[in-house]
């Protein structure tokens, strides 16, 4: 995610300045099949990222039955969650059988795979069911299926339907707003995964106790940095993008990473004071190869991002992240639409 930024809003009248993110989605994923099956429950067998199939798991397609299983937590919530949405609002005649046959996308490193599972059981339910759902109806029955979960993940990771192109997002209570954003020139990219631990849903209760009226001056800091702050960085970021100034690009992507840690690290300084990020920010063999870097989405220990200077400079960062720091390293070159 080029830039990455956060707004919350508050239900009860309050009044928060919206939301705003630019958001690309990896070329890494999750790929299935799907088919219609007589019996009347929800299959799906996963696979890992070894290529290991896991276990099977079988649900009634009954609302009840699918909302337990959300509210169980684990993997296999994000799919239930998602079902029992689309079963609650559509009539499903049958049942429906998923073989998640290979993921190459990384779990639980701040990459939305959480919200790529709804996703794909969304667009699963959508294709051979005929729902006649559009992209932006795949991502909204997605986000209400991971909020049938425990979990505390937002809209901004369904982002993911939309694959590797970028979009700006406007987020304003229960309005959303997505923009396709026009490059003018390649984003060659480096996603590290720090092989280190993070947790999103510590970080993002822990973010959310400020919302929605502040109660100490911690809470009045991270409020201005994903109101007016993020709208700044944000606004700065898209006429980079239009204009092709990377440079730019990444110095505003180290400046948004040094306000992050400022204004949101000491509410959860446990998850984001974050170590290992900050050394592969500052590691000094891939300063000459990248315009700037920041942490994904929530922050903490799970991905940084790298802003390269170029195909060459790109192969280089994922030598030296593989060959030095032992980690893994993962090239994303975003192209401009008419390169594609």
């Amino acid at each position: 995610m080029p830039v990455a930024g956060a707004g919350l809003q508050g239900r009860g009248g309050e009044h928060v300045v919206e939301g705003r993110t630019l958001v690309v989605g990896t070329q890494e994923g999750l790929h299935a099949t799907s088919k219609r099956i007589p019996d009347k429950v929800l299959r799906m067998t996963t696979t890992d990222n070894a290529g290991r199939k896991l276990d099977t798991h079988e649900l009634p397609m009954e609302p009840a039955a699918l909302l337990a299983a959300a509210r169980a937590g684990g993997f296999f919530s994000y799919v239930a969650g998602t079902a029992y949405r689309i079963v609650v609002a559509h009539e499903i005649d049958g049942g429906l059988e998923i073989d998640n046959h290979t993921t190459t996308l990384p779990m639980s490193k701040g990459l939305s795979s959480s919200a790529a599972v709804c996703v794909l059981v969304a667009r699963a339910f959508n294709k051979v069911f005929d729902l006649k759902l559009s992209i932006r109806g795949e991502m909204e029955f997605a986000y209400l299926g991971e909020i049938a979960t425990p979990s505390k993940c937002g809209r901004m990771d369904q982002a993911c339907a939309y694959g590797s192109v970028p979009v700006l997002m406007n987020f304003d209570g229960d309005i959303l707003s997505v923009d396709r954003v026009p490059l003018a020139a390649p984003l060659h990219l480096v996603l590290v995964d720090l092989k280190a631990a993070k947790d999103t849903t510590t970080i993002l209760r822990s973010l959310q106790e400020a919302y929605p009226r502040p109660s100490n001056p911690l809470h009045e800091g991270l409020q201005k940095l994903l109101g007016p702050i993020n709208h700044r960085i944000t606004a700065e970021a898209l006429q980079h993008m239009q204009s092709g100034d990377l440079p730019a690009l990444g110095k505003l992507m180290t400046e948004a990473q040094k306000l992050f840690d400022e204004l949101a690290g000491p509410l959860c300084p446990e998850q984001l004071t974050a170590p290992v990020l900050h050394k592969v920010l500052s590691y000094p063999d891939l300063q000459s190869l990248v315009w700037g870097g920041k942490g994904v989405g929530s922050q903490g220990d799970g991905t940084a991002q790298l802003l390269c200077k170029g195909p060459q400079e790109q192969a280089q960062v994922c030598s030296i992240v593989s060959s030095q720091l032992g980690m893994d390293a993962m090239p994303l070159t975003v192209t401009p639409v008419d390169q594609q």
